[in-house]
């Protein structure tokens, strides 16, 4: 699911729900994956979203206009937005790695959608993907984009942030402050504020949001034969009781109900 740097990210309801959902993995280059859809005038406009510790750009394009969307990681099960006869293209950062633009703070995107206008990056790049036809060439235009735009910062409070995110992949979000404070040198306060920093939110909140989406990847991979405690386990929860509260929260189901939506869509594919 991981490496040291980087997580498999799930938006489960998006992926199952909006019309000619397509995606691009790019693990490894600091964004999770590009991915595109379409709301028809009369189609599905609301979806949900689960929390992921990420940032995600949307360019929303119709043949009038192009309008730019940014949001952060949501807290819990919320819904998410669109319009209604759009065509979208995505962008799902890495945590921690995202491009914002000048003067926006990421705490201001968590739990939040926030409408920009078309120049909000730079006067050619919405025009530029707009212009593009398939997702592997708009793929192209973001990624040289970031590529050019996006400085990784190696002052001490990011070269930490960097590790402790990294420890937190390694234990599958089961590392305490306290471990993080031996290993490091550094006090709870520095780590706390230098992660919060970053991602908005504390290493705490964002342990048990890897801890989710590490079960959401294995629920998608499960066979069927696993029992729900023995992939609680395997997903770094405590016990059964400990995974159950967190998806519901998260999800706004049961694993079960949850393994019973992803194969009913599998089957109508």
């Amino acid at each position: 699911m991981a490496d040291k740097n980087n997580i498999s990210l799930i938006q489960p309801y998006l992926l199952l729900n909006a019309d000619r959902y397509r995606r691009i993995c790019r693990n490894g280059t600091g964004i999770s994956e590009f991915y595109e859809f379409t709301i028809p005038d009369n189609g599905q406009s609301q979806f949900y979203a689960v929390p992921d510790g990420s940032v995600d750009i949307v360019f929303s394009i119709s043949e009038n206009d192009v309008r730019v969307m940014i949001g952060g990681t949501v807290l819990k099960l919320k819904k998410w937005e669109f319009s209604a006869g759009r065509n979208y293209f995505g962008i799902r950062f890495q945590p921690g790695q995202y491009l914002l633009p000048k003067g926006l703070d990421v705490c201001e995107v968590v739990n939040n959608d926030l409408d920009f206008s078309m120049d909000v990056y730079s006067p050619e790049l919405a025009e530029k993907i707009a212009l593009k036809k398939t997702i592997k060439e708009r793929a192209g235009v973001f990624m040289d984009f970031y590529t050019e735009n996006f400085l990784e910062s190696h002052d001490n409070m990011h070269n930490i942030e960097r590790y402790v995110r990294r420890r937190i992949y390694e234990t599958k979000g089961n590392i305490s402050i306290k471990e993080l404070c031996s290993e490091t040198g550094y006090s709870e306060c520095y780590l706390r504020r230098s992660f919060e920093q970053v991602h908005g939110i504390s290493p705490k909140l964002f342990e048990r949001f890897i801890r989710f989406q590490h079960m959401l990847n294995c629920l998608e991979n499960s066979s069927g034969s696993e029992r729900t405690d023995e992939l609680a386990v395997i997903c770094g929860y405590y016990d059964q009781s400990h995974m159950m509260k967190d998806f519901r929260q998260f999800s706004g189901r049961t694993p079960d109900e949850y393994k019973r939506l992803i194969s009913k869509k599998a089957l109508k594919k």
